[in-house]
Order: C-alpha cells, then sequence, then structure tokens
C-alpha cells in the first residue's frame, strides 16, 4: 500500500513525502512502513504501527521485555515513571511510552497458552495500551467489553525517537509478530 503527498495531505502536513507500508504473513507477520522524504527540504515525523493483539484477558497476561525500564504514563497527564523488575501486568488503563528501547517484548498468554513476541527495527520506542472499561466505553470501534481481550504493544518512532530525514532520505519502521505455543 502506497501513499504520496498531494494537495490534501499538504493542507495538513506541509512536506514532501512517500510513506509504503508491507504486510508479509507467514509463520511470522511482518509489518513494515517506510517513510521516504522525497523534496527538497529535512523533516521529521513520529510513527506507530497499532498493533491490537488478540489476547485471552488483558487482566491475566503479562508483558515481558520493558523490566526496569522507565516509562512516560499519558494516563491522567505525562508523568515520568520506572518499571520495576517484574514482567507488566494490567490493572487498569494504560497508555506509556518507553522510551530507548530497541529489544522485543513477550505477551505471556497462560489462559491460551501462548506467547506473542514481538521484535522490531528502525525503533527505540515502544508504545503500550489498553483503554479499560470506562474509555473503551465511549469508542465506537472498541466499545462493550473488547478491551478485555486486546493489548497494543506498538512499534515506534516518537517522542525523543521521532525521526528526522533530509532531503531523499528513507526510513524504516519494522514490527516482527511471532506466536510461540506452550
Amino acid at each position: 500500500m502506497t501513499l504520496a503527498d498531494d494537495e490534501r495531505t499538504r493542507a495538513a502536513w506541509p512536506h514532501a513525502f512517500g510513506a509504503r507500508f508491507v504486510v508479509r504473513a507467514g509463520r511470522q507477520l511482518h509489518l513494515a512502513l517506510e517513510i521516504r522524504n522525497t523534496g527538497a527540504s529535512a523533516f521529521t515525523f513520529e510513527a506507530a504501527l497499532h498493533t491490537y493483539l488478540a489476547v485471552s484477558d488483558v487482566r491475566r497476561i503479562r508483558l515481558h521485555g520493558l523490566e526496569n525500564t522507565g516509562y512516560l504514563d499519558k494516563v491522567g497527564g505525562t508523568v515520568r515513571k520506572r518499571e520495576g523488575a517484574a514482567p507488566i501486568t494490567f490493572t487498569g488503563e494504560t497508555d506509556r511510552v518507553y522510551p530507548d528501547t530497541t529489544s522485543a517484548c513477550t505477551v505471556e498468554d497462560p489462559d491460551w497458552k501462548r506467547r506473542i513476541v514481538v521484535a522490531k527495527s528502525g525503533s527505540r520506542s515502544t508504545v503500550v495500551w489498553n483503554p479499560w472499561s470506562a474509555k473503551a466505553g465511549t469508542m465506537d470501534d472498541l466499545g462493550g467489553a473488547a478491551w478485555t481481550g486486546m493489548v497494543c504493544v506498538e512499534t515506534a518512532n516518537v517522542a525523543a525517537d521521532a525521526r528526522a530525514l533530509a532531503p531523499l532520505a528513507c526510513h524504516v519502521l519494522e514490527a516482527i509478530i511471532a506466536v510461540e505455543l506452550d
């Protein structure tokens, strides 16, 4: 899938660019977003691959790979916090940006007896998100109890990881998702 700048895109973002999104499915799911600066001026952009991962119940999963990592907690304002040594568990609305992260994250789902591994390249930030019940009820695309069956572990270029592209330069943001069964 491709997108190039035109009058409509320049009304929202005044830069010359090309974007290409590539999906390859097999034993792993490969998602790649390529952003190219097609203009004569440098620009800076943010991007995230919003991967909604299906889980048995978000309240029972554990997320490995971000232990002892600082993050920006965006629930109720942007506050700097730090994870402890244990895997992340979910007990309420979660909207966090983990800067300076390059390693894979693993969603451990004991009820479905599997792990979802999200590896990445071209990214030094990770977003973890679940709206929880109150916020999900206000969302047209995620109402009811759907929030219990999903978690987002997003490969991102956000905040301090926003990317600057020189004229004619290109950046590729890639997520590789695999499921491992117990």
